[in-house]
C-alpha cells in the first residue's frame, strides 16, 4: 500500500515536472523564432530584404523544428512551414510586398501556437 501511494506521488512528480520543462523550452523556442521573424519583416518592410535573408531564417527554422516535433504535433509546426515556404518563394522572385503578409502570419503564429499548448484552465475546458 505504501509503495503504491509513493509511486503515485513520484509519478505525479514526473509528470509535472515534465511538463513544466516543455513549457518553458516551447516557450523559449518559440520566443527565439518570433525575433528571428520579426527581423525578416522589419527588412521586407524597408524593402532591403533578399532571398538569403530568407533561407537563414527557415535554416534557423529547421534546427528549432527538430526539437519541437518531441513536444509539439505535427500539424501545429507544418503551418510554419506552409508559410516561410511561400514567404522565401516571393523572396525568390524579388516581391517584398507579397512575401510580407506571410511573415506577418508567421509572427502571429509564434503567439498562438505555444498559447494553444499551455497548461490552462482555458485550454482544458
Amino acid at each position: 500500500m505504501i509503495r503504491t501511494i509513493a509511486s503515485i506521488f513520484i509519478t505525479l512528480g514526473l509528470i509535472l515536472g515534465i511538463s513544466v520543462y516543455e513549457t518553458k523550452q516551447v516557450s523559449k523556442t518559440f520566443r527565439e523564432l518570433k525575433h528571428s521573424f520579426e527581423t525578416l519583416q522589419e527588412k521586407t518592410e524597408l524593402n532591403t530584404v533578399t532571398y538569403d535573408d530568407g533561407v537563414a531564417v527557415r535554416t534557423f527554422w529547421d534546427k528549432k523544428k527538430e526539437t519541437l516535433h518531441f513536444w509539439l504535433p505535427h500539424g501545429a509546426l507544418q503551418e510554419i512551414d506552409f508559410q516561410l515556404n511561400e514567404a522565401i518563394g516571393f523572396l525568390s522572385i524579388d516581391d517584398a510586398e507579397g512575401a510580407l503578409p506571410k511573415i506577418e502570419v508567421l509572427v502571429g503564429l509564434t503567439d498562438a501556437i505555444p498559447h494553444s499548448y499551455n497548461f490552462g484552465m482555458k485550454n482544458i475546458f
